[in-house]
């Protein structure tokens, strides 16, 4: 046994083709935080035996994994965390022949999302866990740092003593300079192609998919993991320019969104860029907040939920481009 800082932890992630079926990584993720590990809950005995204590035993119930990951967001990875975000594998395309591909990712919209298995390897620790079903995902942009994400999950407990070597291969990432958020007309995705940034100054979107463990008797792991209900929010920040989005919010507008990654700095082949696009197709500008500082400038807040669209027959979409293959 060896006494180790975190960062000799190494985490795997690999889609699973059989839902629960543990499964190899695809990739090894470069992380800044790890809290994902196995977890326990208890039935206390509470039976009166004589003595004003409470309880008198307890015995282990459920079992399963939580927790999560955080990090920069890589422009091949990413992928696989996007098939457990939007719950199938994306339609995948060569542009020409460039051996660059666009992945189009949309909703499936059904309770039993793919799943993932993930994996931990450091000196002390070899483990895996299936069924690994994203809660929660969120990406953020500010002036200061990397594009990060941070994604959650609910899985099976793992399973020990795995045999696997952690090997890590170069992926791009994106900086400040390239993630901008962009505006369109309501109820049309294709606005946004044409549409410039606003501006931000730190915008972040946040994506839930409020996934439940659920058991049967006779077994104290998960029978299945269900994602729920599909919500998505967020907020950007930007300068006190003018009172366009305070007007917009104020008059209960809505509109089209895009968070775009692209990274011009890198040439993947024949002129093509890493990036991401993530679309809303219909978005509801919730709460203004102003800045009013005496000694700073003026700057404003906006909430933002994404709302389903009949028109376009979606409520989000992504496209990553990259040199995977597919997912």
């Amino acid at each position: 046994m060896a006494r180790i800082i975190g960062r000799l932890g190494s985490i795997g992630i690999g889609v699973e083709t059989t839902r629960g079926t543990a499964v190899a990584p695809t990739f090894w993720v470069p992380v800044t935080g790890k809290d994902f590990d196995d977890k326990v809950d208890y039935i206390d005995n509470d039976s009166g035996m004589g003595n004003i204590m409470e309880k008198n035993d307890a015995i282990p119930n459920h079992r399963w994994g939580e927790g999560g990951y955080d990090g920069k967001i890589f422009d091949r990875s990413v992928g696989a965390e996007l098939v457990a975000l939007f719950g199938q594998a994306p339609v995948s395309t060569q542009r020409a022949t460039s051996g660059v591909y666009d992945h189009v990712f949309n909703l499936a919209n059904s309770n039993q999302h793919k799943s993932l298995s993930l994996s931990y390897k450091d000196a002390n620790e070899s483990l895996r866990w299936a069924m690994a079903m994203l809660n929660s995902w969120s990406l953020e942009g500010a002036t200061d740092n990397y594009v990060r994400r941070t994604a959650g999950y609910i899985s099976k407990k793992a399973e020990t003593g795995v045999t696997q070597t952690a090997s890590y291969t170069e992926e791009n990432e994106f900086g400040p300079a390239d993630i901008s958020f962009v505006l369109g007309t309501v109820d049309s995705l294709t606005s946004l192609d044409g549409g410039s940034s606003i501006g931000a100054t730190v915008g972040s979107i946040e994506i839930s998919k409020n996934a439940e463990a659920q058991y049967k008797l006779g077994n104290n792991e998960p029978d299945d993991i269900v994602n729920k209900q599909f919500a998505v929010t967020g907020t950007v920040d930007l300068f006190m320019d003018d009172t366009t989005y305070k007007a917009l919010v104020l008059a209960g507008g809505k509109v089209s969104m895009r968070v775009k990654l692209l990274n011009t700095a890198i040439d993947l082949g024949s002129g093509h860029n890493p990036g991401l696009n993530i679309d809303l197709a219909r978005v509801k500008l919730g709460e203004f907040e102003g800045g009013f500082d005496n000694n700073d400038v003026r700057t404003q807040t906006i909430n933002f939920e994404g709302l389903f669209s009949l028109t376009e027959a979606k409520g989000i979409t992504a496209t990553l481009t990259n040199r995977q293959v597919s997912y």
